[in-house]
């Protein structure tokens, strides 16, 4: 049975108090690694967040990682997918490969028009920090799609019994205009007669609900008959206002590091916390022994100390006459501390923080510190990305292939994708492939390995020719290409192929012909000369 408008507000409740613990971790790392989004559970003032920071490596380093993870995984000016047909028998007939590549161009191109690179940087530093980000994808008249973060704090998850995300939960706060416009005279009475009156200062909750719906008639195709089911529910009069539905989840969510029967991921910020804690007091630490030997605290002459001595920068402490100093003076006292050993310390924990946090792996140019060729920089670089493949690969199954699905979806139901190939008629199935450089990384080591074993082969038959039999060329090149993403434009087909080798079979054939009569006419040029030398040999006689 589908949930009702009660029941989803209940749930909403339940998911917000078992989180509560993670809310806590969140407003942390809000204020250390991300304080451009909105707070968790304090509330400040806007800009009052950096009052707290004495140290931006922790900063920097979420940007890094955010804009790292656009630029290798979905970068802006580059081809990072291709679609290819499931079945191997369809995958090489030219027009499906013809129809892939047209439909990854439009899919392609229309990810350019939206708001998809603006979104994604944002989405990638919500799961580098929070360790959870949520996107929502929607249909859009102008850009074909529009692309949404859903913040933490107005999001929550369940999980199925595969541990993948099959409800959200996310909450919304309009004004009376705002949901007036949305949804019209469902609104409540109090929503209207705030619009009545004029008030925008006031802002009303709801909660849009996705999950799967139970009860629909699989032979009618409305929206309120498809496998999800969306609902918007008035937090405050728990009625639903607005129902609609998808054929496919229109939401998201990536879990950066993701631990067995816990819903909500872990992110590196998380693990470089206490570091980031860690730099920020000796930060504090070492701005006061700065300001003590800039200026030091002073001592003036008195019957005896007053108190508690103070030793802070600019204090003040009352000396007895005599016993500091032979005369009545103004001096300096305290321990001025060290700042040269609390530089090193500092510069530690910062390489930490950076290490955690990727830092390294997207500003590899920057550390070496070496000459070094270009294999050795390329098979460095590819040795850290490496370290991000659990990362890598939920970011292709959990994110990117529902959203590339999900767009091409939408262009189907449009009418922007080009007709279908008649033998794909039957079978119109489709998988994504991703070629960005972190996942080129990630097969790498295919690319060497298959190249060892031609270099191997190579060794053999200068000793054994023969081995060379063994090896199927073709399949070698086509799967160094399939790996490192190269253009379907660059291999040729089949076909043209074998009319290639042909034509060259015939030249060779015609060439070799040519040469053998070219050795007959010299033969018989020769037989004629020696025939000629005998006769003039007889008639000599």
């Amino acid at each position: 049975m589908d949930l009702s408008a009660e029941k989803i507000c209940q749930n909403m409740q339940r998911l917000k108090s078992d989180r509560s613990d993670f809310d806590g971790l969140y407003q942390k790392l809000h204020n250390y690694f991300y304080v451009e989004s909105g707070n968790i559970t304090e509330k400040k003032n806007k800009g009052a967040e950096l009052h707290t920071l004495l140290d931006a490596t922790s900063l920097d380093c979420a940007d890094v990682l955010a804009a790292g993870l656009s630029n290798y995984l979905t970068p802006e000016s580059a081809k990072w997918l291709f679609l290819e047909h499931t079945n191997p028998a369809l995958r090489d007939d030219d027009q499906v490969k013809q129809w892939m590549y047209d439909v990854s161009y439009e899919v392609l191109l229309t990810l350019a028009r939206s708001n998809f690179y603006n979104q994604m940087p944002i989405f990638y530093k919500a799961s580098g920090v929070y360790g959870t980000a949520n996107l929502f994808a929607e249909q859009d008249e102008d850009d074909g799609v529009r692309f949404y973060n859903i913040p933490i704090d107005k999001s929550y998850l369940t999980e199925d019994a595969r541990e993948r995300p099959n409800e959200f939960y996310l909450k919304f706060e309009y004004t009376a205009e705002q949901a007036l416009s949305r949804f019209g005279d469902k609104c409540s009475k109090t929503v209207k007669e705030d619009y009545a009156a004029g008030r925008t200062d006031r802002k009303f909750k709801f909660i849009c609900y996705f999950g799967k719906r139970f009860e629909r008639d699989m032979d009618k195709r409305d929206k309120m008959n498809m496998p999800v089911r969306m609902v918007w529910v008035d937090a405050e009069t728990k009625a639903t206002v607005k129902e609609d539905g998808f054929w496919m989840m229109p939401c998201v969510s990536h879990r950066f590091y993701k631990r067995p029967q816990v819903v909500y991921g872990y992110s590196p910020a998380m693990k470089a916390l206490p570091y980031v804690r860690m730099v920020n007091t000796i930060s504090d630490t070492m701005l006061r022994s700065a300001m003590k030997q800039a200026d030091p605290p002073i001592a003036l002459p008195d019957d005896a100390f007053l108190g508690v001595p103070n030793f802070n920068p600019r204090q003040i402490n009352y000396y007895q006459r005599g016993k500091l100093a032979p005369k009545d003076e103004i001096i300096p006292i305290g321990n001025y501390g060290n700042p040269t050993f609390g530089i090193e310390m500092l510069q530690y924990y910062q390489a930490q923080i950076r290490n955690i946090m990727f830092y390294d792996t997207f500003q590899a140019f920057s550390q070496l510190t070496k000459q070094m060729t270009v294999p050795e920089v390329q098979e460095r670089i590819s040795e850290k990305m490496t370290l991000l493949g659990p990362a890598v690969g939920r970011f292709m199954n959990d994110v990117l292939q529902p959203l590339i699905e999900r767009v091409v979806t939408i262009l189907f139901e449009s009418g922007r994708l080009p007709p279908m190939p008649d033998v794909m008629l039957q079978d119109p199935r489709y998988e994504v492939k991703f070629v960005g450089r972190l996942v080129q990384a990630q097969r790498q080591s295919e690319v060497n390995n298959i190249v060892n074993a031609l270099a191997i082969a190579g060794q053999i038959a200068q000793l054994e020719p023969t081995v060379l039999d063994k090896i199927n060329g073709d399949a070698a090149v086509e799967e160094i290409f399939d790996i490192t993403g190269v253009t379907t434009k660059l291999v040729r087909s089949d076909m043209e192929v074998e009319q290639i080798r042909q034509q060259r079979a015939q030249e060779q054939t015609q060439a070799n012909a040519m040469a053998q009569a070219s050795v007959m006419a010299d033969t018989y040029a020769k037989a004629a000369s020696g025939d000629r030398s005998v006769a003039d040999a007889n008639k000599t006689e």
